[in-house]
Order: C-alpha cells, then sequence, then structure tokens
C-alpha cells in the first residue's frame, strides 16, 4: 500500500515540472539543414515563441528562394517522453510565386536530431532532406543573443 502513494506524489510532482518548464522557457530555437538530392541548400536557424508561427527565406523571392514556416507547440510528454510538436511548411518561390513542396508535422525530443526525407510531388520527383534540433530556451537566453548580435564587433589590431 505504501507503494502506491509514493508513486502517485513522483507522477505528480513529474507532471508538474513538465508544465513548468514551458512557463521558463517560451521559446524555442529551431536549427535545420536542408538537402536535395544530396546536395546542401541551406543551414536556417530562428528562435520562435512557442504557439507563433515564424517564416525565413533563403534566396531571392523575385527570383529563386526556398521559405520555411515554423510552428513549435509548447513541449508536450507523449508516451514518457518529452517531445516539442513542430511542424514545417516548404514552399519553393520562383519568380514570385509560392509552391508547397512539403508540410511535416513531427514530435522533436528536445535538443535531439529528427531527419525527415520525402520526394517532391506532381511530377517533380527530386528527394528533399530537412533535418532539425528543436531545442527550448529561456527569456534571459534569448535577451543574450539579441544583446550578442547588436554589439559591434571588437576592433582588431593592425597586424
Amino acid at each position: 500500500m505504501i507503494g502506491r502513494p509514493v508513486v502517485l506524489a513522483a507522477l505528480v510532482a513529474f507532471a508538474a515540472s513538465a508544465r513548468a518548464a514551458s512557463v521558463d522557457t517560451p521559446y524555442c530555437e529551431v536549427a535545420m539543414e536542408f538537402s536535395i538530392d544530396g546536395k546542401a541548400v541551406a543551414a536556417p536557424s530562428l528562435i520562435v515563441r512557442f504557439g507563433e508561427p515564424a517564416d525565413v527565406t533563403i534566396g531571392d523571392p523575385a527570383g529563386h528562394a526556398w521559405r520555411f514556416r515554423i510552428l513549435a507547440d509548447a513541449p508536450t510528454v507523449v508516451r514518457r517522453a518529452n517531445v516539442i510538436p513542430v511542424s514545417v511548411e516548404l514552399d519553393e518561390i520562383a519568380e514570385g510565386n509560392a509552391y508547397l513542396r512539403a508540410s511535416p508535422h513531427l514530435g522533436a525530443v528536445p535538443g535531439q536530431r529528427a531527419d525527415l526525407e520525402t520526394i517532391f510531388g506532381n511530377g517533380d520527383g527530386r528527394k528533399a532532406r530537412i533535418t532539425l534540433v528543436a531545442t527550448p530556451r529561456a527569456e534571459a537566453e534569448v535577451e543574450a543573443t539579441k544583446a550578442d548580435a547588436a554589439e559591434p564587433p571588437a576592433e582588431q589590431p593592425p597586424p
């Protein structure tokens, strides 16, 4: 009989800590590598607020570009594992027109690599690979990153 209350208390504490973590870390850093037919195309990285979509475009939308629309939802527990639900919409942009090429949804384990492979449809046939790492970030980490980006580079003495 003593074992049941202890286990229940441990599960309640675990569930409370999982919810508290998402409050302390309202952001997610999403780092990706994108390749087509084995050739590296782009390696964007961005910080998003959980539950809010964000876009990053690589290339020139007037000519040719790739747009990644990312939505990372707050971490959750799935089958006793912490995961971050992540959706990626990948558009190819040619001469100002966007064409949806892929829209995977996955449960990424925080800080661990997830590999996705797909073949573009509609007779395209190109094989695409998206490698993604989603890592929760605290407000302080995001502010420090912004401050570092805003600082001008230190002057180097002449050789």
